[in-house]
């Protein structure tokens, strides 16, 4: 029986994709977290993520000791 080559598999010709050896400019990304919520808590998890990521991350901590306080409880862990 005789074998053809169809191309697939094995090592590509040209230069293609990221030299290796290379970095990403952010070679050290943000870890991945998991949160479960509903779609009404999804939408005010996503907007205070966003406010954290873009440089209010003391103004959001700010609020949330505020929040704790007026609260009574200490429900988050303080980091």
């Amino acid at each position: 029986m005789m074998e053809t080559k169809t191309g697939w598999g094995g090592r590509r010709t040209n230069q293609t994709g990221r030299p290796k050896g290379t970095v990403k400019e952010n070679h050290n990304p943000r870890p991945q977290h998991q949160v479960r919520a509903f779609d009404d808590e999804w939408d005010l998890i996503r907007r205070f993520a966003r406010l954290v990521k873009h440089g209010k991350m003391e103004d959001c901590r700010q609020a949330l000791d505020d929040l704790e306080e007026a609260d009574g409880k200490k429900t988050a862990k303080k980091l």
